[in-house]
């Protein structure tokens, strides 16, 4: 199964474009944003596949959440959770450092995904994966991750040498 990770959109109309073309060629079955949204139009353009948002530390709660639950997809607020191939999945923005560190401590989880640092990074503690795709904004070089699970295999993709 594959999963479209995507951080940091800010907003970002076109990059959102460009990053929901290369889930769609990739044949990604779900997203999962790691927050900040920025705007009900970034829900929209990815709102063709099942996707699973956390709020972001610049996000309006009311307006996303609602642009959210508007396109049926899912909300979690702060932090989420799933289970895909039996490999167990915890999202969350990553600006609550202490969250972010219980969540990697109690190693109940096979991956976290996290966002807010605009930078992309792959590492494992303990059993922990540790995914940040980078962002669509604010940042040089926009990018996102395909991930395969239940193998745990990434491929980053940038958009910057993405072409149609």
């Amino acid at each position: 199964m594959k999963l479209g990770i995507i951080s940091d959109t800010h907003g970002n109309i076109p990059n959102t474009i460009h990053a929901a073309e290369i889930f769609r060629r990739a044949g990604v079955q779900e997203i999962i944003h790691c927050g900040d949204v920025g705007s009900a139009g970034v829900v929209t353009t990815l709102a063709d596949v099942p996707c699973h948002y956390v709020l972001g530390n610049t996000d309006m709660p009311g307006t996303i959440t609602r642009a959210i639950l508007d396109a049926n997809q899912t909300c979690y607020d702060y932090l989420g959770m799933i289970s895909r191939e039996g490999v167990q999945i915890a999202f969350l923005h990553g600006h609550d450092w202490r969250t972010l560190e219980e969540l990697i401590e109690s190693q109940r989880f096979d991956l976290i995904c996290t966002g807010h640092t605009h930078e992309f990074h792959w590492m494992q503690q303990g059993k922990t994966r540790l995914l940040n795709p980078g962002a669509l904004q604010r940042t040089g070089s926009p990018s996102v991750v395909i991930l395969t699970v239940p193998e745990l295999t990434i491929e980053q993709k940038m958009l910057n040498s993405f072409s149609f």
